[in-house]
């Protein structure tokens, strides 16, 4: 499968940039790897958690999919279409199912999980079932904490910092003094010392679901993620470091699980 990259100089703005980054991420590598995994969109309701500027959630209705984006702020949705809405909600809040509604087909989490704080994330991922059925399926993707860009540099940071790997690897004092010698503003510090903070790795994950009310169907980790490739025409390439935890924590960029409801929770 081959993504065509998409370059900033085609767009006039940022935010369209991004918009059609998150659509073509969707059209050209999810739903087909949805198609895969035997999970059709066609009419299926999807709650897409984390869905930021909402291109991803519109690519899913565009399929057919009866879409609702949901973030904690407005980002000044457009694009109005039928089988599409957008909602401020924290999913954690007591109004959130009554806001919501309930009985999704496949709930997303699209590089979210990394942003919820160490002690929140078992409670997130319960929060995950009132929004459930009994045959819900869940796609969790993140970039693992130690790997080279865990941190996320090189889309917080603007300074030669962001081509630097592995810098989630160094002491917060250490890496703080560096950012500000290198010139970043105080929003980007802030936002390193969340993903910091809020480190996700492989081996919490699968902690995390073993104590879950879910269970893993499918996973798929990358040398390249698929996002690399659109965003700076990397030739994605998947991961067999699957059996190697130590490996896996360190050299892989990207991951994603399906998971569903254990039997048991039915």
């Amino acid at each position: 499968m081959s993504i065509n990259q998409l370059k900033h100089e085609m767009f006039s703005s940022w935010q369209e940039y991004y918009w059609t980054y998150q659509y073509k991420l969707a059209e050209e590598y999810y739903i087909p790897l949805f198609e895969k995994w035997g999970i059709q969109l066609s009419e299926k309701t999807i709650l897409d958690v984390g869905c930021g500027d909402g291109g991803f959630t519109t690519a899913l209705a565009d399929a057919g999919a009866k879409s609702t984006g949901v973030e904690i702020r407005d980002f000044g949705w457009g694009n109005s279409r039928p089988g599409l809405r957008f909602l401020i909600q924290d999913i954690l809040a007591p109004d959130a199912i009554q806001n919501l509604g309930t009985g999704y087909d496949i709930i997303l989490l699209r590089d979210v999980i990394e942003h919820i704080p160490l002690d929140r994330k078992a409670a997130f991922l319960e929060a995950l079932s009132g929004f459930s059925n009994d045959g819900t399926q869940i796609l969790i993707t993140f970039p693992p904490f130690y790997s080279p860009f865990g941190l996320h540099q090189q889309t917080l940071l603007k300074s030669f910092l962001k081509k630097i790997p592995f810098l989630g690897w160094l002491p917060e004092s250490m890496l703080i003094a560096l950012l500000k010698l290198a010139g970043e503003t105080e929003n980007a510090i802030d936002n390193v010392r969340e993903i910091r903070s809020c480190r996700m790795t492989l081996y919490h994950f699968k902690r995390l679901i073993a104590r879950s009310k879910f269970q893993i169907e499918n996973e798929k980790y990358f040398f390249i993620r698929p996002s690399h490739e659109l965003r700076y025409g990397w030739r994605m390439r998947e991961s067999n470091l699957s059996n190697i935890p130590l490996l896996r924590e360190i050299l892989i960029l990207g991951c994603v699980y399906q998971l569903s409801l254990r039997p048991a929770e039915k």
